[in-house]
């Protein structure tokens, strides 16, 4: 009796395991977030529940109006549509029906002049998150079942949902963002050009795909064009907004609640768990001790890096396709919004996911001499895990989320320098070896 148990577990195990094999991570992840979808539209058609209450249905605090941080742009920029400056909703409070002042890129004001207002809001969330959606389950097209669900943690964690619920503009930098991974090709111009586009249409809307100048880590000559191109636009676009950019870091609020960034860990040690220890931290935040930190972290990245790269094995290596180029922008926009931006609300974090398909890659390598990558893809996975669920009440985890942001930071920020390193090594070998031919053929 004790055997065929034993044997129907076997099969039992052999079965999942052949389950979760399966190549329909695409489909996994379209089917479980349309049923999310379907319950949020049920419970607010089909049972009458207002916007709060639906959203509490799958145990997610909603907020009224829906779709608020988008409401923000519809209803400034309808009712500052005849406005002489642009600069005005940033002066005054008087075209926002919540008395805030505004704080997005002027671009978005030029709604108003197409006749768009708040009771576009809706229509318009739609437009902008829908794409995200599909998305989602194209940048898993053809995995594994199991990294389907693992994938599903994060598309459904808090920190992703709260941007979907706000209708938060970062979902279109994304969705731009991710389709420039997409279609960028080192071989084919156009290819790259219509990526270049949508990254340079991203910095216009939102500044963040500005740190997509990682591509030229690769040391690639269409990479290192675009990533020229690009540096240069946004810095063009950015001087053009001069006169706005004070209003609007000034505007900014900096949160350390449900928010990522290199603050916010100092903040919490200097207001909430030095007095709790009985210590005083006064100035601790605004000192250079946060600085230093960030310079440390980035200090034993290099070193890592260096010495990873100095053992010749190529671990943590990108891929030459658009896995490793969704890496490449997702985790330089992590990185640069963590140290330049102060703090950022948490549904940012969803850039996090272009690099799950890279991280995907390293687990199922069939190198047996590679398991630090293979280490590492696993540790990023759960830190992005725990950052993106744990960012509601972290003193009940003791800011462990924090902690797992520099782990990602740092981490990171190694697989960048490291593979900066590979470019470079592959490139002078490469010019060693022209030099060579072209010797012996004068000779």
């Amino acid at each position: 009796m004790g055997s065929l148990r034993v044997d129907a577990i076997h099969r039992l195990t052999r079965a999942a395991a052949a389950l979760l094999g399966m190549p329909y991570a695409g489909s996994v992840v379209a089917g479980a977030i349309g049923l999310v979808a379907l319950v949020l539209v049920v419970a607010g058609y089909g049972f009458g529940l207002d916007w709060v209450r639906s959203w509490k249905v799958i145990g997610f605090p909603g907020a009224l109006p829906p779709f608020s941080d988008l409401h923000v742009v519809t209803d400034n920029a309808a009712r500052c549509a005849g406005a002489a400056v642009s600069e005005y909703p940033y002066l005054h409070a008087n075209c926002d029906p919540w008395h805030q002042i505004y704080n997005y890129p002027p671009v978005w004001l030029l709604l108003g002049k197409l006749g768009i207002d708040g009771g576009h809001t809706a229509l318009l969330a739609f437009i902008i998150e829908l794409p995200a959606l599909v998305l989602f389950a194209v940048l898993l097209y053809g995995r594994s079942i199991g990294y389907g669900l693992i994938a599903l943690t994060l598309m459904l964690s808090p920190s992703v949902v709260l941007g979907f619920e706000r209708g938060n503009i970062d979902i279109l930098e994304w969705v731009l963002v991710c389709s420039a991974a997409l279609l960028f090709s080192e071989q084919r111009a156009l290819r790259a050009v219509a990526s270049l586009v949508l990254l340079c249409l991203a910095v216009v809307i939102k500044f963040l795909a500005i740190f997509c100048c990682t591509l030229a880590i690769r040391l690639r000559p269409m990479s290192v064009i675009v990533s020229a191109f690009l540096v240069v636009f946004s810095l063009l676009y950015l001087y053009s907004l001069s006169a706005v950019l004070p209003l609007i870091r000034t505007i900014t609020t900096i949160s350390p609640y449900v928010s990522y960034g290199y603050i916010i860990l100092f903040d919490r040690l200097e207001f909430l768990y030095g007095p709790r220890l009985g210590l005083d931290l006064t100035g601790l935040t605004g000192s250079w001790i946060p600085i230093m930190a960030v310079a440390v972290v980035l200090l034993v990245a290099l070193a890592t890096a260096i010495a990873v790269w100095r053992r010749g094995r190529l671990q943590y290596r990108l891929d030459e396709g658009s896995d490793g180029i969704a890496f490449l922008l997702g985790s330089g926009i992590f990185c640069g919004s963590f140290v330049l931006f102060g703090t950022n609300y948490t549904y940012r974090l969803m850039f996090l996911l272009l690099c799950l398909p890279q991280l995907f890659d390293w687990i199922e390598s069939p190198r047996t001499d590679d398991r630090g990558s293979r280490r590492t893809a696993y540790l990023l996975i759960g830190s992005c895990i725990i950052s993106m669920w744990l960012k509601f009440h972290p003193e009940k985890t003791l800011h462990i989320n924090q902690i797992t942001d520099w782990i990602l930071f740092g981490a990171l920020a190694m697989v960048l320098a490291l593979n900066g390193l590979y470019a470079a090594t592959s490139l002078l070998s490469s010019h060693r070896v022209r030099l060579l031919s072209t010797k012996g053929v004068s000779g």
